[in-house]
């Protein structure tokens, strides 16, 4: 009988890749009983062993490859991170991690080093400038995942979330609630790809609705106190208007300065609605439960790292993964 790979034992358990990488690292704490049981059986009716060729190809390469994200302390980029590393433990490769705080500068910096370390590949959450190292990267033959963010010229694989369309059906669902007014609050990063996608989300269903939408830039330092002001000037009391905030790290700060509104819990969900982008679960704990766009940045996190090591066995894969992000709808939207 013809010995089988870790591929085509995926395929006949009907899992991934990474899935049987885990299982036979014993990493199955996050693994049902019956996936185990599956990929069991077909060990044993197949006598798999590990290729003796395949581990040698191994030990020739460093077994490296960097990960250049904009936060590492950030929620996504957390959970993206774990799921990377996850992913290339699963098949024995050590991770370079950089965060490069969306500076091209930085991100220079990072790929000088993580080559000069060995590293073989890359997953980036890039600035719109990364295209011209990109270029020089593919002369020496190492490929880039890009994560979330790619750069202006874009040429390559990229995993992303559906935000453009996400944002569009939000707004178009909560146009069908009833809200007459949209107001989008963003940090105004023109330095990445995924910030263009939602504010042309939110742009083009307003227009397309025939809605009054008005977008507002916030400096990642702002206080409550100054987002308040800004409401009181833009949210009428005799018009129900849906609070759009396109940076997670900016929504905190917005509903803080909702709560300075005298009985502000009053004004959830018909005098104003509140919901942002959330990547750590802090929103449903709040009162009421603001409604929450969640990106899943571990599984999006997995699938980069799959695609970066699939490329390095010389395996061809799509150009572009697109993941759906998880709306919640809560107590803050009607």
């Amino acid at each position: 009988m013809k010995k089988l790979t870790i591929n085509e034992i995926a395929e006949r358990a009907g899992v991934s890749k990474t899935t049987v990488s885990f299982y036979l690292n014993g990493k199955m704490n996050k693994m049902s009983e019956e996936t185990q049981r599956r990929i069991q059986q077909i060990i044993d009716d197949t006598g798999y062993e590990p290729s003796a060729a395949a581990r040698a190809m191994k030990s020739k390469s460093s077994g490296l490859v960097g990960v250049i994200l904009a936060d590492i302390s950030e929620p996504y980029c957390a959970k993206a991170l774990k799921g990377m590393e996850d992913a290339a433990s699963a098949q024995e490769y050590q991770v370079l991690i950089g965060s490069s705080g969306m500076s091209f500068k930085a991100e220079q910096e990072y790929v000088e080093r993580m080559l000069k370390l060995g590293a073989e590949g890359f997953v980036v959450q890039s600035t719109y400038r990364f295209g011209m190292l990109a270029s020089e990267l593919e002369k020496k033959r190492k490929p880039i995942i890009y994560l979330e963010t790619r750069p202006y010229d874009y040429k390559g694989r990229y995993v992303k979330g559906n935000n453009y369309d996400c944002v569009y059906q939000v707004i178009t669902e909560c146009v069908k609630k009833g809200y007459q007014d949209f107001l989008m609050f963003s940090d105004g990063d023109g330095n990445t790809s995924t910030s263009f996608e939602t504010v042309s989300g939110f742009k083009d269903a307003t227009q397309d609705a025939v809605v009054h939408g008005e977008l507002l830039y916030l400096q990642p330092d702002v206080r409550s106190a100054a987002v308040f002001e800004m409401l009181k000037e833009h949210v009428k009391p005799d018009r129900k208007t849906l609070v759009f905030v396109a940076a997670a790290d900016l929504l905190r700060v917005v509903y803080q300065a909702i709560r300075n509104y005298p009985d502000y819990a009053g004004l959830f969900p018909e005098t104003i609605g509140l919901i942002g982008f959330d990547a750590d679960g802090w929103t449903r704990m709040t009162t009421p439960p603001i409604s929450a766009i969640i990106p899943p940045g571990y599984e999006q996190g997995v699938r980069a790292m799959e695609e970066l090591l699939a490329v390095l066995e010389g395996k061809k894969r799509d150009t572009e993964v697109v993941f759906r992000n998880v709306v919640k709808w809560r107590g803050t939207t009607m």
